[in-house]
């Protein structure tokens, strides 16, 4: 027991130095996708949560979400520790204490009685990870991180539509989708046009983001269709469009070291 605890002890004190030399590592543009990494899952536990919900299971949803479950706790608490400003840890916190709310209803069985407060209260903490993105972007020089936080941000608006489109499949009825599909939709197109004209961005990104953009056309055919497309086709589309989007965005985050 003695060796257990001082191993123990001798672990956490190496942790404590180690934090400080961790957190000059990671680079500003690092923070700036782990916020948007943060939103990125709170759209996939909501999108699995009703996919579920649904009677669906594909590829393992049950697996993912916990997954997803495991990675917001774990990268919540890494992210505070790289939060240096007392805004931004204190948003932080608010978020968290949203999150703990929610938490159990994520990891019990998906019902339509809780789903729609839980979208609610999920679009309150993104709200709180938005406000700390704009004090990160506001410590920079004007406009040297913005390509990486709109690249990273449409991942987490096509994660953020299949939400809502698996919500209304599942009969799940607010008026305020409709607007939050189109509004996303029409920020989607012109954050690619963006990241096309973007000093930044590479002959292959450009392949990349013309790629997304002949992808993200059946979300505009979807949202435009009066038919119910199939819960499956949706999740394939939103992964394959998702992929693309983490490629650009690190390749922006290399280049920007």
């Amino acid at each position: 027991m003695k060796i257990t605890k001082y191993l123990l002890r001798s672990i956490l004190i190496m942790a404590l130095f180690s934090f400080p030399l961790m957190a000059k590592e990671k680079s500003s543009r690092w923070t700036i996708d782990a916020v948007n990494h943060q939103k990125v899952l709170l759209q996939q536990i909501l999108k699995e949560y009703a996919f579920l919900g649904m009677g669906n299971d594909f590829k393992d949803s049950k697996t993912k979400l916990k997954l997803h479950l495991s990675d917001y706790a774990s990268s919540l608490d890494e992210l505070s520790v790289f939060l240096t400003d007392k805004k931004s840890k204190n948003y932080l916190k608010e978020a968290k204490a949203v999150w703990l709310l929610i938490e159990k209803d994520f990891k019990s069985k998906p019902s339509k009685e809780k789903v729609l407060n839980l979208q609610k209260k999920t679009d309150k903490i993104l709200g709180k990870m938005s406000a700390v993105m704009k004090i990160l972007l506001s410590k920079n020089a004007k406009g040297k991180h913005d390509i990486v936080s709109i690249s990273g941000y449409q991942g987490v608006i096509v994660e953020r539509m299949a939400a809502l489109y698996m919500l209304k499949t599942w009969g799940i009825s607010d008026p305020k989708f409709n607007f939050k599909m189109r509004e996303s939709i029409t920020f989607f197109n012109n954050s690619l046009h963006k990241m096309l004209e973007s000093k930044e961005t590479t002959a292959k990104n450009k392949k990349n983001i013309e790629y997304v953009m002949r992808s993200f056309k059946f979300f505009e055919i979807m949202n435009r269709s009066k038919t119910k497309f199939i819960p499956t086709l949706i999740y394939a589309k939103t992964k394959k469009i998702h992929v693309e989007i983490k490629k650009i965005t690190q390749t922006y985050i290399k280049e920007g070291k």
